[in-house]
């Protein structure tokens, strides 16, 4: 179905620059706008949602009009949605509107379309007689995020309605202005449970110590709900007044009030916080939000005191101070823990403490590590197991490793023979070779592929030998295994062997051995014979008639770093353009002919050649990327967005480029939204308020109805301005907004990869190589020449086509996970 997708874009895309004209489905759907039938014309209005507003206008404002008062309210949510600023005209006359419905409808869309010039009429829905039409008008005020309205919100705080009071102080603290302080103080003592929750709630966003006493007396609040506020929004302030106060809830029985204050400590900097939160790690009631709350917070000198606290403790609460210092240590190595952590584990807890004491990053711990390898215990033999991969995950490898290893190849379970096979390949442990060679032969599919995978990273011409045997084995992962570790295993002999295969008749697995000769052309480069010899045979793969095979020679053509190679991806043939295209651009010597490209007829090849111009472009390139990032078709602007994400991080893009770059951001697109996040990060520029750029960026791009990777994107961009405001001794303003935003971060986000970008947002160096087969749901089927997305470590989502075998490469990689997606199924951002 996505392959038919993706073939449907591209002839569509042809077609229109061939002057053909289709009626599109929005055409479809326009044209039905005339349907005698309202539900049906409701429909359509709530899909035109996904369409950009230029394209949506005359059928909105028509829509607007409609006779049925359910399809003009529909209307006015998509206006809204789409941010159609035509359509506040007819909108402000609703607010006139007999109905309650219509005219709360109006005020909702007035503030999510953005524009201020509706907010004297939207202060004066304020006064409507409605309370859901004064609720929908608070909301859209703060939606319009304009100092102005601060004001007439602070008197909705004495609204009859409780909700419409509850209302005004969630919006005076999306606001974040410090007039709100007082007057919501004083509503702490409102008769409704709501309305004080969401108080104390607006008082902890704020951020402002003036509320901390106001705070510490709501603790005694009737209202369960209103006194966890209370408590969160003390942990908010972060004063440590509020210790003892929150020390005291701890006694408490009800379990959610002291988690709440074990919380709300966790924000709470200072030693005295630390203190009382290591001992509720011995507490069981409230041990598991202690470890969470103590994994996050970003006192370096914590790390050193939970390892002192091992001293003494007992079993339960050494375990939870071990998995608070692996989760600690993970991120933040500490080798100045290591000796309280060895001193804790002679004292026992062995099976708790290797893992931490392997990650503190001191490269003299092995020696302990690898004495607990041959423990006749088998808690602790795994604990060491997994804590030698997790020390060689810091390290180089060391030869110290290879006779522990091989000591317990024959003794451990047969589920852990795979983790030593690997680690034996990880600390190239050349002796070990012969042992591994056998296991090439091994039942077990999995102890085969890790004992190929560990001759490749050993990389030893005996090695080499073997591999190359196995590229006749009759299972395909082990030849395909065989074939990547054989080309990182390569020496001047390689070459000629798999070029010998590859002459060979059938049966011969010739992708095994174009996978094995592309990693050998880069790692041992021949010369002259075996140069041409090299050539000749890529150029018959790739004229032959077998697609697959004729890429898999482009991919290894494009691996081999030769003037040769650069004329055999330049003369592809026309259906392997797009991925020679691809390949070029990994090169510095392919720029000249990816700018030719980017005329190209074929979409295909355009898009191939705008994502991969940022990888050796210039600042020449800029404007050109621009232009396609503001007129180009789908999905090129998301390439063009990816492309000066990577000039910005090698230092090639300009803050001149900054207007136009906030310019994009009103897109909807998800990829490009983080793209431009990831350049806009790199440069620490700040987007101005204007008609061009949607108000309130980075901080309106957290809000949890965005995608988590565009949530990520925006915390790193807010972290870079604010130590840009840091650096230029700014402390007031956007930059200081966008610093609180960043601590406020772990208080109030739940997924794992957007709490990570709070806690190191700083953007990982480009120092990977990505190497990606990529496979659909199901695990096995390939994604042969579809559209994919890949967001990478930093944020930024490569969106790009596959090759024939379903390859894409790419060198300068961001350090860190790779995220495969389907730009064709991943929904618009609001």
């Amino acid at each position: 179905m996505r392959r038919a997708l993706l073939f449907l874009w591209l002839l569509l895309t042809a077609l229109a620059t061939m002057g053909f004209e289709w009626e599109g489905r929005l055409g479809r759907l326009e044209r039905e706008l005339q349907s005698g039938d309202a539900r049906r014309r409701q429909e359509v209005v709530r899909l035109m949602a996904s369409y950009p507003a230029s394209e949506v206008r005359d059928a909105l404002l028509i829509a607007l009009e409609d006779p049925d008062p359910a399809v003009r309210q529909e209307a006015a949510h998509t206006a809204g949605q789409v941010r159609l600023p035509d359509a506040a005209a007819l909108l402000l006359g609703w607010l006139e509107d007999p109905d309650a419905d219509v005219r709360a409808s109006a005020a909702e869309a007035l503030g999510a379309i953005g524009d201020p010039r509706p907010i004297p009429s939207l202060v004066r829905a304020l006064g409507d007689a409605s309370a859901d039409v004064r609720r929908a008008a608070v909301l859209a005020l703060a939606a319009l995020d304009d100092p102005s309205v601060v004001v007439p919100l602070l008197g909705r705080l004495d609204d009859d309605d409780p909700e419409v009071r509850a209302e005004a102080a969630g919006a005076l603290a999306r606001l974040g202005d410090e007039r709100a302080v007082v007057p919501l103080v004083g509503r702490g003592r409102d008769e409704s449970p709501e309305v004080r929750t969401a108080v104390y709630r607006a008082l902890g966003a704020l951020g402002d110590r003036r509320a901390v006493a106001a705070l510490i007396q709501s603790l005694r609040d009737e209202s369960e709900d209103a006194r966890l506020a209370a408590i969160a929004a003390l942990g908010r302030l972060g004063s440590p007044r509020a210790v003892p106060p929150l020390v005291e809830l701890l006694a408490e029985r009800d379990p959610r009030v002291a988690q709440g204050a074990v919380a709300a400590l966790g924000a709470v900097r200072g030693p005295e916080a630390s203190g009382v939160l290591i001992e509720a790690l011995g507490r069981a009631d409230v041990r598991q939000t202690a470890s969470e709350v103590l994994a996050r917070r970003a006192d370096p000198e914590l790390t050193l005191r939970l390892a002192d606290a091992l001293q003494g403790a007992d079993l339960g609460t050494t375990a939870s101070l071990a998995e608070v210092l692996v989760k600690r240590l993970a991120s933040t190595p500490a080798p100045e823990a290591a000796p309280a952590i060895s001193m804790a584990l002679r004292a026992g807890a062995v099976t708790d403490l290797l893992v931490p004491l392997a990650l503190t990053g001191d490269p003299d711990v092995l020696v302990t590590l690898l004495e607990h390898l041959d423990s006749d215990q088998r808690a602790v033999q795994r604990a060491a197991l997994e804590a030698t991969e997790r020390y060689f995950g810091l390290h180089p490898p060391d030869g110290r490793a290879a006779d522990p290893l091989l000591a317990i190849l024959g003794t451990v379970p047969a589920t852990e023979r795979v983790r030593v096979v690997r680690l034996l390949g990880e600390v190239r442990a050349a002796r070990a070779l012969p042992t591994i060679r056998e296991l090439t032969e091994h039942e077990d599919e999995s102890l085969r592929l890790a004992a190929v995978e560990a001759i490749g990273a050993i990389g030893d011409r005996a090695g080499a030998d073997a591999l190359l045997a196995l590229l006749d084995s009759d299972d395909a992962r082990t030849r395909f295994g065989a074939a990547i570790g054989l080309g990182a295993a390569a020496d001047d002999g390689t070459v000629d062997a798999l070029l010998t295969r590859l002459r060979a008749p059938p049966p011969v697995d010739r992708h095994a051995v174009l996978i094995a000769l592309g990693g050998a052309l880069a790692n041992a480069p021949p010369d002259g014979e075996g140069a041409r010899a090299a050539a000749a045979a890529l150029r018959t793969s790739i004229a032959g008639p077998d697609e697959m095979l004729a890429a898999r020679a482009i991919a290894a053509a494009g691996a081999w770093d030769s003037p040769v190679a650069q004329g055999l991806l330049e003369g592809a043939p026309r259906n392997l353009v797009a991925a020679a295209t691809m390949e070029l651009g990994l090169r510095p010597s392919g720029v000249p002919a990816l700018r030719e490209r980017l005329a190209s007829r074929d979409p295909e090849v355009r898009l191939a050649a705008t994502v991969r111009l940022g990888e050796h472009g210039g600042a020449e390139d800029v404007t050109r990327l621009l232009d396609i990032l503001h007129q180009g078709a789908w999905p090129e602007p998301s390439a063009a967005a990816f492309s000066l994400a990577r000039l910005a991080r090698r230092g090639l893009l300009e803050v001149s480029a900054v207007p136009r770059l906030c310019a994009a951001t009103s897109s909807r697109d998800v990829a490009l939204r983080s793209n431009l996040a990831v350049a806009l990060t790199a440069l620490a520029a700040s987007c101005p308020d204007g008609p061009n750029t949607p108000p309130g960026l980075p901080g309106s791009w957290t809000d949890r109805i965005h995608a988590p990777y565009v949530r990520a994107a925006a915390y790193r961009w807010a972290s870079a301005l604010g130590s840009e405001a840091e650096q230029a001794g700014a402390s007031e303003g956007r930059e200081g907004a966008n610093a609180t935003m960043l601590a406020r971060c772990q208080d109030r986000e739940l997924q794992t990869d957007v709490l990570e970008a709070c806690r190191h947002p700083e953007l990982p160096p480009l120092d990977a190589r990505a190497d990606v087969f990529a496979f659909g749901d199901d695990g096995r089927t390939l994604l042969r020449g579809q559209l994919i997305s890949l967001r990478l470590a930093d944020g930024s989502v490569l969106v790009a086509p596959l090759d024939a075998n379903a390859h894409l490469r790419l060198e300068a990689a961001p350090r860190g996970e790779l995220v495969l997606g389907d730009p064709l199924r991943t929904p618009l951002e609001p």
